[in-house]
């Protein structure tokens, strides 16, 4: 074997060995990256049950305080009107008109509780669905009388995943209260629409459109929960939510969900 032969297979021999261990490089690389990632994976998954047992915890904490207050307080407010009402049988005419500003007021008190014990916790959601607990909340706002709420629904029957549900209605709600502080808006129009694997759900406003300024500015801040907690709940169920000024005026936000029927 001249040397010519051996420079050769000593080469072919030194060539082999690097390209081997670069494979054994790059297989490694590969399995941190994979392990990694699984250990993203993993923490995400914490997380998430984290974020869903701390909001069962808050859901169970607002179905008490809710039947505390419709058992409790709304019993001893209807009690109180039923007094009122004797109280104005046997009154005499000056008397009587201030009882009946009493019982006005108690009226009023009695409404306010509806409407908080209500936002706690949505019975209606739990009896006939999502599609009917959001036209009895927005009912409930138009009562308040604090802002004009038209609700409209394709009037499709596809259930909803209760949880799903829940966490819909919960955005809704934070959407609104939202609306209430910055939007200065008039009027609110909510579209309900489903398809059977698409849930869509439209709010728009005809406020000075800030709205999505003003959740641009909490993403800054860690003070600010608003937006934080519209996008876990959606991220919880695998939903998304969009904002975009409306013309002439207002803002649009909609909220999408997909696959949300419950599993048979």
């Amino acid at each position: 074997m001249n040397t010519l032969q051996l420079i050769l297979i000593g080469t072919i021999v030194m060539l082999s060995l690097g390209i081997f261990v670069v494979v054994m490089v790059v297989l490694q690389q590969k399995q941190v990256v994979q392990y990694k990632l699984k250990l993203k994976d993993k923490d995400l998954q914490i997380q998430k049950e984290r974020l869903v047992a701390v909001l069962q915890g808050q859901e169970t904490e607002r179905k008490r305080i809710a039947e505390d207050l419709h058992d409790e307080v709304g019993a001893q407010l209807s009690v109180l009107k039923l007094n009122l009402n004797h109280l104005q049988q046997l009154a005499g005419n000056g008397e009587k008109e201030r009882i009946k500003e009493t019982k006005e007021f108690t009226d009023t008190i009695i409404q306010q509780l509806r409407f908080i014990s209500q936002s706690l916790h949505p019975t209606t959601l739990e009896n006939l669905g999502l599609s009917h607990a959001l036209d009895s909340f927005c009912s409930l706002m138009n009562k308040n009388k604090q802002i004009a709420i038209s609700f409209k629904t394709d009037a499709t029957s596809y259930p909803v995943d209760r949880e799903k549900a829940l966490n819909v209605y919960r955005v809704v709600q934070e959407l609104m209260n939202n609306v209430l502080k910055h939007a200065e808006a008039g009027h609110v129009f909510i579209t309900y629409q489903s398809t059977p694997n698409l849930l869509t759900i439209r709010v728009e406003d005809d406020g000075n459109g800030l709205l999505v300024d003003k959740f641009e500015e909490s993403r800054k801040k860690t003070g600010h929960l608003g937006l934080k907690n519209i996008e876990s709940r959606l991220n919880i169920i695998g939903g998304n939510i969009t904002f975009v000024k409306n013309s002439p005026i207002g803002t649009v936000a909609e909220i999408r969900v997909e696959n949300y029927q419950p599993v048979v």
